[in-house]
């Protein structure tokens, strides 16, 4: 026997076609694409003893995917390919996100095996920037179709990957919040994390034309098309309370709108891997978490409508 095991699995990247990224991902890689199935009684006067009902499989759910990549130093940005289509809009049609195609590869076995995920779209992405620790980006999105094959895979991963990069740690890490003026520097902090979410609705695309027609999968009506409907940009910063700081006690269970929210975190103040910057664009609202050590939450969203690409460099 030959199982195949998910500690074997490496995801590749294919954007735009012919270019693929190995990517260096944690091992909380998930993917899965299931059916429609629809139910019709059989149930009637002359057979009041049809109790099971009869099902009618024709569609395919959209496929999904989730899994955390890892944020780099690195110049090739090879790594962050991801973090673009999370954010960035497509150039042609505008106002749409761009798709690519996800591989998870199993090499270790004969045959080779890899599940191949179709024109996948980014819905969220959740980036964890702990208090001198590991930035982490979680992802998930979904897909129009998941097929498996077994062939060699003998893809050269794009110029510029290297299997030993230097991951990025929020060794340096630095919040700033407040108004017009004053900007507050937020001390004794415990953590933050934001994720943008890019809310879509797939395209209905059966007709009963095509309906007809399906026999088995391989003819099965698969999703084809999507709408980007709305975006999200919000997040939350921990900091412990200081009763000595007036600064950490004045924005206590409070709230503000159009204010300004500015992250930083990297290896050091000259090599940030991450910078957001809300400039009078966001808003917050304050509470307190009492426990053994009192701390208080910022919860800030982005309020206004910027280019993404102008307020987040990574």
């Amino acid at each position: 026997m030959s199982f195949e095991f998910l500690r074997d699995g490496r995801v590749w990247l294919e954007y735009p076609a012919n270019n693929f990224y190995l990517l260096h991902t944690l091992k909380d890689i998930n993917f899965s694409q299931t059916f429609k199935q629809e139910d019709f009684n059989k149930k009637t006067l002359h057979n009041p003893n049809q109790f099971f009902k009869r099902s009618s499989i024709t569609e395919a759910n959209p496929a999904n995917f989730s899994f955390s990549i890892y944020m780099l130093d690195e110049t090739s940005l090879n790594q962050h390919k991801l973090l673009d289509l999370l954010l960035n809009y497509s150039v042609n049609p505008t106002y749409t996100l761009d798709t690519f195609n996800l591989y998870f590869v199993y090499e270790n076995y004969s045959p080779q095996v890899y599940y191949k995920m179709e024109n996948c779209v980014l819905t969220s992405g959740s980036f964890n920037i702990p208090r001198n620790g590991l930035m982490t980006v979680q992802l998930s999105g979904e897909g129009t179709k998941l097929t498996r094959n077994s062939a060699p895979w003998t893809i050269t991963p794009h110029s510029g990957y290297t299997s030993y990069p230097t991951y990025a740690v929020s060794k340096v890490f630095n919040v700033y919040i407040g108004g017009t003026t004053p900007i507050y520097k937020l001390d004794n902090l415990i953590g933050t994390s934001f994720e943008v979410q890019n809310s879509i609705s797939w395209t209905a695309n059966s007709t009963i034309q095509n309906s007809l027609q399906v026999t088995n999968e391989t003819n099965t009506i698969f999703p084809s098309s999507f709408t980007l409907e709305d975006r999200s940009f919000a997040g939350n910063i921990r900091q412990y309370i200081d009763e000595t700081n007036p600064q950490s006690k004045n924005n206590l269970m409070t709230w503000a709108e159009g204010i300004t929210v500015q992250l930083e975190a990297g290896l050091a103040e000259n090599n940030l891997q991450l910078e957001v910057l809300f400039e009078n664009n966001a808003s917050f609202t304050n509470r307190g978490s009492f426990g053994e050590v009192f701390t208080q939450s910022y919860d800030f969203r982005l309020i206004s409508n910027p280019l993404i690409s102008n307020i987040f460099n990574y």
